[in-house]
C-alpha cells in the first residue's frame, strides 16, 4: 500500500508506514464523482486521490460547504464533527480513493510502543486543533451580516494566509456561495459592484485584494499562477 501524503503521517518513514497499515488494519475504498461518501463512525478517513466536500443542509435544503478535502485531507467523527445529525454529509467532487483506519487503533498503544505510533497520535492532536481553528474562521465569516462583509472577511483571510494580495479561490463561484452561505446570483452581483468600486479585481477564480494591509506581509509583485 503506497504511502499517502498527509500531515497525519508527518515524521513517519515508508517502512514505518507499511508496518502501521498492517497494525491498523487499514482498508481503501473508491467512490465515483457525485457519490455520497458514507460518514465514517469510529474511523479516520484519509483522501488518497480526488476531492471530497463536507456539506451541511438546513431544513430548507440550503447547503453550506464546511470543508473541502483534497489529497491528504483527513476526516472522521472523532476529529471534527459528531455525525449524529443527518444534515451533515460528504460528497465526492471527483472520482476518489479513501484510506480508512480505525480510530481505536490509532489512539491505542500497541505492545511494541512504537515511536512512530506516538508520532501519529501527536499529529492527530495537531490536526484536531487545526480543524477547530478552521471552523472558528468559517464561523467568523458566516457571522457577518451582509454578502459584502462575508466576502471581504473571506478574502482577507485568504490574502493573509497567502501573504499576498493575489490569490486563487479554492473552488468555483457556485461553491463560494455555498461556503459563505448566500444566494449565488446575489453574490455575483455583489462581486461585480465590489470590482467596479475597486475593492477587488477578480477573473474567474483569480483575485487581487488591494485592501490587504502591508503589515500582514503582502507581496508587492504579482506572483504568476
Amino acid at each position: 500500500m503506497n504511502q499517502v501524503t498527509t500531515s497525519l503521517f508527518d515524521g513517519v518513514s515508508a517502512e514505518e508506514y507499511a508496518a502501521m497499515m498492517t497494525c491498523f488494519k487499514a482498508s481503501v475504498k473508491s467512490y465515483t464523482k457525485g457519490e455520497e461518501v458514507p460518514m465514517p463512525k469510529g474511523r479516520v478517513g484519509i483522501v488518497q486521490s480526488g476531492r471530497i466536500t463536507l456539506l451541511k443542509t438546513d431544513v430548507n435544503g440550503v447547503r453550506t460547504i464546511l470543508e473541502q478535502l483534497k489529497e491528504g485531507g483527513v476526516f472522521g467523527d472523532s476529529i471534527g464533527f459528531a455525525w449524529a445529525e443527518a444534515n451533515f454529509y460528504l460528497l465526492a467532487e471527483e472520482n476518489c480513493d479513501v484510506l480508512y483506519i480505525d480510530y481505536e487503533h490509532i489512539i491505542k498503544r500497541c505492545p511494541n510502543a512504537c515511536t512512530h505510533h506516538s508520532t501519529v497520535v501527536s499529529n492527530l492532536v495537531r490536526l484536531m486543533s487545526e480543524k477547530t481553528q478552521a471552523l472558528s474562521e468559517h464561523l467568523e465569516i458566516l457571522s457577518r451580516r451582509t454578502i459584502r462583509e462575508k466576502l471581504l472577511a473571506y478574502f482577507s483571510l485568504l490574502a493573509a494566509k497567502n501573504k499576498s494580495a493575489y490569490f486563487t479561490l479554492p473552488f468555483s463561484q457556485t461553491s463560494l456561495a455555498d461556503y459563505v452561505c448566500v444566494d449565488r446570483s446575489a453574490m455575483v452581483r455583489e462581486l461585480k459592484r465590489m470590482s467596479d468600486e475597486g475593492l477587488i479585481e477578480i477573473e474567474r477564480r483569480h483575485v487581487k485584494f488591494p485592501l490587504l494591509s502591508p503589515a500582514k506581509g503582502a507581496k508587492t509583485a504579482h506572483t504568476s499562477e
